[in-house]
C-alpha cells in the first residue's frame, strides 16, 4: 500500500485518514484498507481533492453510502474520498415543473424527506433506499416501475482534467441499472444532478412513500446488513426466483449468506470477509447456470477483485 504525504491535499491535509479499513465504512461490514481517506463535507471540497488526486497523479474513488459495492479484502491502493454529505434545494421549472437539485453526497432519504416537506411529487418510489444521490444516478437505481433515467435533467460532472461540465440526460446513456458514469469511474465524478418533478399533496406523497417503505420491509432483508440486489434481472427472468429454484436461500460461506427472505439479497454478519461473499457470488452464479443455462450478471460493484 503507497504512503501518501498529506501535504499533497492542501488546504485540506489535515482532513486526511491514512491506511483507513474500509470494513468500517461499507454497508457489507467488509472491505481491506485504502492508502488514505477523506470524509467529504461540501461539494467544494469534493471539487478540491479530485482535483489533487488528477494533478499528483494519485489513484482516487469517490464513494458514497458504499450501500452496493464490494471492496477486496486487498483493499484499494489508492485514496478514498467518503461523499455522504450534500443539500438538496428546488426552484420551478418551465411549465411549472420542479427542478430539485441534489448535491451527489446528500442521502437519496434526505431527498425523498425533502420532497415530502415541500409537496414534491416524482420521487417516492426511492422511499427507503439506502445510499446516496450520486450513487443512484451512477446505477440508475430503480424501484416499483421508476427509475433515474425517468427523472433525471441534467447534472454537473468533473471530468478527468478537473474540468467542471454539464451533461444533460443525452448523455447519460441510461441503461437497466447502469449509465456512462457507472463505466467511467474517476473520468467522470459526479458533482451534483438535477431532477424534473411535479407538484404534489404532502399527505399523497407520504402515504405512497410509506407504503413503499413496508414493501421493501415485508420482500427484503432491510434489517440486515447487504448490498441490496446481487444480480441483475435477466430478460424476462427474476434473478431472486432463479436463485431460490437452484436452492440456495439460506445457502452460506463464511458469515455471507443468501437470504431467506429475498434470493436475490445476501446478508452478512460482523467479522465476514470479501472473500466470503464474493465466493458466495461465484457460487450462486455456478449453480444458476447449471441448473437453468442463465449467467447471472453482477448489479453490484466489485472492487479489487480483477475480472468481474
Amino acid at each position: 500500500m503507497r504512503s501518501l504525504e498529506p501535504s499533497l491535499f492542501s488546504p485540506y491535509e489535515n482532513a486526511f485518514l491514512p491506511a483507513e479499513t474500509l470494513s468500517s465504512y461499507a454497508f457489507s461490514l467488509c472491505g481491506g484498507p485504502c492508502a488514505g481517506l477523506f470524509r467529504i463535507e461540501n461539494g467544494e471540497m469534493l471539487k478540491g481533492l479530485v482535483r489533487c488526486c488528477i494533478n499528483a497523479s494519485i489513484p482516487y474513488r469517490v464513494l458514497g453510502g458504499m450501500t452496493n459495492i464490494l471492496v477486496s479484502d486487498e483493499g484499494y491502493d489508492g485514496v478514498i474520498l467518503l461523499n455522504r454529505k450534500g443539500s438538496v434545494s428546488h426552484t420551478i421549472g418551465e411549465e411549472g415543473s420542479i427542478l430539485l437539485k441534489a448535491d451527489s453526497g446528500a442521502g437519496m432519504a434526505a431527498a425523498v424527506r425533502y420532497c415530502i416537506e415541500n409537496e414534491i411529487s416524482g420521487l417516492e418510489w426511492a422511499a427507503g433506499l439506502p445510499g446516496t444521490v450520486g450513487g443512484a444516478v451512477c446505477g440508475n437505481a430503480g424501484a416499483f416501475g421508476s427509475d433515474i433515467a425517468k427523472i433525471f435533467f441534467r447534472g454537473e460532472i468533473l471530468d478527468e482534467k478537473g474540468t467542471l461540465q454539464t451533461i444533460q440526460k443525452a448523455d447519460m446513456n441510461f441503461d437497466y441499472r447502469s449509465s456512462s458514469l457507472k463505466h467511467q469511474q474517476n473520468k467522470h465524478v459526479l458533482c451534483n444532478a438535477v431532477f424534473r418533478l411535479e407538484k404534489g399533496q404532502k399527505e399523497q406523497i407520504l402515504a405512497e412513500g410509506e407504503a413503499n417503505k413496508e414493501k421493501r420491509k415485508s420482500t427484503q432483508p432491510v434489517d440486515r446488513h447487504s448490498l441490496g440486489s446481487v444480480f441483475k434481472n435477466p430478460e424476462g427472468e427474476s434473478a431472486g426466483k432463479l436463485i431460490q429454484a437452484a436452492g440456495l436461500k439460506g445457502f452460506s460461506i463464511g458469515k455471507a449468506e443468501v437470504s431467506m427472505i429475498h434470493a436475490n439479497f445476501i446478508t452478512t454478519q460482523k467479522g465476514v470477509k470479501s472473500a466470503d461473499y464474493h465466493n458466495l457470488v461465484i457460487h450462486v452464479q455456478k449453480t444458476v447456470y447449471e441448473q437453468f443455462g442463465i449467467l447471472l450478471e453482477p448489479e453490484i460493484e466489485m472492487l479489487g477483485f480483477g475480472v468481474k
